[in-house]
């Protein structure tokens, strides 16, 4: 027989695995790749400089991903060796803005 207190548990490790995978792809990232360090220069300037606003429910990963697209396409980023890590770097920056706001 499982308790309630069992099951709860239970509920609690499969929400945090999935917390977990989600999360994953930042966790993997070189925080000290340049290409990291360009997704938080380019959130920082997009916040910063342009004033775009950011909150809890900003689609970060979309953001960050049109970001990339758009400094390439324009050649405001000429290069970008890791695109995973340009992300990383400007949705872990980005949250930080949001988080400190």
């Amino acid at each position: 027989m499982t308790s309630v207190g069992q099951k709860s548990g239970a509920g609690l490790a499969a929400a945090v695995s999935v917390v977990a995978v989600l999360l994953a792809p930042a966790a993997n990232a070189d925080g000290q790749s340049p290409s990291y360090l360009q997704g938080k220069q380019a959130i920082d300037e997009q916040v910063l400089n342009l004033h775009v606003q950011l909150g809890d429910t900003f689609g970060l990963d979309r953001y960050c991903k049109t970001l990339l697209q758009n400094a390439l396409r324009t050649g405001q980023i000429l290069k970008v060796d890791s695109p995973s890590d340009f992300v990383a770097g400007c949705q872990d920056e980005g949250r930080a803005l949001v988080a400190s706001h």
